[in-house]
């Protein structure tokens, strides 16, 4: 480094350190000037004047509110994926603010304080833990004053104030949950979870308000300061004490709450700052110093680790592509392109999606027991400061989530065919019958593709439908790509040597499940319906006993969603199949509906199944998805 870059950096360094103790001693010096403090003689004789009792609950005060301030650490570990139990990132979050709050530099002193405490993180993402609980803390703060600022403010223009920040948190969680990932070149900012920020406001808000009550508390008797006016001008002062670095926040703090207090007595503020000092900052920094030199202390009594946070069964996270073609359910096929993954909690297997909001199963357990899986995925899920939930699940497994007190809602059914009983005969198909002699007399040519597809006609038969529609949606429907439908059984409809229209299923050993529509504008009136009765034959020929059509809504607003696809597949006359969502609470349900939403209809660019066949390293199977590929290109 050159020797002007060198002192450059001196100089900046030394600049940190010292701005800090300047602004402490410059507060203290107004302070002294602002108010005529007794002798610290006689600060202590007013602290007499504070009963035991109230010592005491200062004490509580103090307990609940670093109790808080561990469960902030550990959604911090959460959101960075440090690897560490909630367990010891509490424990290690309340040494790390006890230590850097007494002696200030809170990036520097916090920042060292977890690396030493927890010496499988490196020293850089000790740093994004400290940068991270931080800043989210100050932010969380500045809510906090806003919601009081409008409930106690002194005046409209205070309240204003207070509004204008709650609305501008309103939307700054808005736009975490529609962007949660930003890229600014090069560089990946991944906004905190709806869930996380809900979890870092909660236990902001009991830290903060438990410490200003411990100061409440310790306010020698007759101060005649009501706790919510203190409360508002502490969480105001604790900001700008942060704010400074000052070791303790000394200066700040004391010259903050005298200026926001003007009515208080000086002696009887001062006297309590004092106390309140001793015991929500002295006596905790002795304990994290005492845990700083002897880091033995803090993993003492953690080597079990909390079953509801780390799940009873374990987890292994395998490739989508490993799914076994016997399976319950064709649909999980989806999970190729959507960017989902099977994960295995202990022996059961399920089609898991996880987004910046949510950990979804999809659809029915691959395999296993349901009545396991609802515990494990929540775990899963709370690992992920994200919410739980089964997507259009069957009775059986909402009923299993049911009894672990989970929240069921219907949501879908989906439309069964029996191949092997299928026929277009009977009053139920009269309907189905004309649109198949509106097709045939078109001079439609449908048949199934077992061979070579056409793949670039396909894509102008997609991009017709795409523009015409307005996109397509995703997630849990497929979205057209080469790779993806090579895997899948496509029926084709033809006018002469022109595509029209084709259809694409999910195929399972036993089941197969409709998958991606497309057909052109103006395509001869029944394409689709003859789609589907060559599918069936199709699975007819092939052994396989269920067809589904996939699903349509079925829930109080599935009116404004259906788009004809009841009407449509009515026609043929299915079995309808009740679909259910599950979630932990009705809070993590109306997230989970939220989310699924938002990634369907704004669903993220489609991977190539093939690509992620190509991944794989180890064996395959021979009953697994890869195994249907390999079959349809000899077929």
């Amino acid at each position: 480094m050159p020797m002007r870059a060198r002192r450059k950096q001196t100089f900046t360094n030394s600049l940190r350190v010292v701005t800090p103790l300047l602004i402490m001693a410059g507060c203290l010096f107004a302070l002294t000037r602002q108010a005529d403090l007794p002798h610290f003689h006689d600060l202590l004789g007013l602290l007499t004047q504070v009963p035991a009792p109230h010592w005491i609950g200062a004490l509580g005060a103090t307990v609940l509110s670093f109790w808080a301030l561990g469960r902030y650490d550990a959604v911090a570990h959460r959101h960075l994926r440090s690897g560490i139990d909630d367990r010891t990132a509490r424990r290690a979050g309340m040494a790390a603010i006890a230590f850097s709050q007494a002696v200030g530099f809170g990036l520097f002193s916090g920042s060292f304080a977890r690396w030493r405490l927890l010496p499988q993180l490196n020293p850089l993402l000790s740093a994004q833990l400290t940068g991270f609980v931080g800043i989210t803390f100050m932010t969380a703060l500045a809510v906090i004053c806003g919601i009081f600022l409008i409930l106690v403010g002194p005046s409209w223009g205070m309240r204003l104030v207070g509004g204008g920040i709650l609305f501008a948190a309103i939307a700054a969680v808005g736009l975490c949950f529609l962007h949660p990932e930003w890229r600014i070149r090069g560089l990946r900012l991944r906004f905190p979870s709806v869930q996380a920020i809900l979890a870092l406001a909660l236990w902001t808000m009991m830290d903060v308000t438990f410490a200003g009550v411990a100061l409440w508390l310790l306010l020698p008797v007759g101060h005649g300061i009501g706790l919510d006016v203190l409360l508002t001008a502490y969480f105001l002062a604790l900001g700008l004490a942060i704010i400074s670095s000052s070791p303790g926040g000394a200066g700040p703090l004391e010259l903050a709450m005298l200026t926001l207090l003007p009515g208080a007595d000086p002696a009887t503020l001062v006297a309590g700052l004092l106390a309140f000092r001793a015991v929500y900052y002295a006596l905790p920094a002795m304990l994290a110093g005492a845990v700083l030199l002897w880091p033995r202390l803090l993993r003492h009594g953690s080597a079990m680790p909390d079953p509801w946070e780390t799940g009873d069964l374990g987890c292994d996270l395998r490739p989508a592509a490993s799914q076994p073609f016997v399976r319950p359910q064709a649909e999980t096929a989806v999970l190729l392109q959507n960017g989902g993954h099977v994960m295995a909690f202990g022996l059961n297997q399920v089609a898991l999606l996880d987004s910046p909001q949510l950990s979804a199963v999809l659809f029915d357990p691959i395999s296993g027991r349901q009545d396991e899986i609802p515990a494990a995925l929540r775990a899963h899920a709370l690992s992920r400061n994200a919410a739980a939930c089964f997507y259009k699940c069957s009775a059986r497994t909402a009923l299993a989530a049911r009894q672990e007190g989970w929240k069921i809602l219907r949501v879908a059914q989906d439309a069964i065919l029996a191949p092997e009983t299928f026929t277009v005969e009977g009053s139920k198909h009269r309907q189905l019958r004309r649109k198949l002699r509106h097709a045939e007399k078109a001079g439609l040519q449908v048949e199934p593709a077992w061979g070579t597809l056409p793949l670039t006609q396909m894509a102008q038969v997609d991009a017709a439908w795409t523009r015409q529609h307005g996109g397509a949606r995703g997630t849990t429907m497929g979205q057209f790509e080469p790779g993806y439908v090579a895997i899948q059984m496509t029926c084709l409809a033809w006018l002469e040597d022109r595509l029209v229209g084709f259809m694409t299923f999910h195929r399972a050993a036993d089941e197969w499940c409709l998958d991606l529509v497309r057909q052109l504008p103006g395509a001869p009136d029944g394409t689709a319906h003859a789609l589907i009765c060559t599918a069936v034959e199709a699975a007819r020929d092939a052994g396989v006993r269920r067809l589904s059509l996939a699903s349509v809504p079925d829930h109080r607003f599935s009116a404004r969603f259906d788009g004809g696809l009841r009407q449509f597949k009515s026609c043929f006359a299915p079995t309808w199949e009740a679909r259910y969502m599950a979630a932990p609470s009705w809070a993590q349900m109306g997230l989970a509906i939220a989310e699924m939403t938002r990634l369907v209809h704004r669903p993220a660019r489609p991977e190539a199944a093939m690509a992620q066949i190509d991944m794989l390293q180890d064996p395959i199977p021979d009953d697994t998805v890869e195994n249907a590929v390999a079959a349809k290109r000899t077929a």
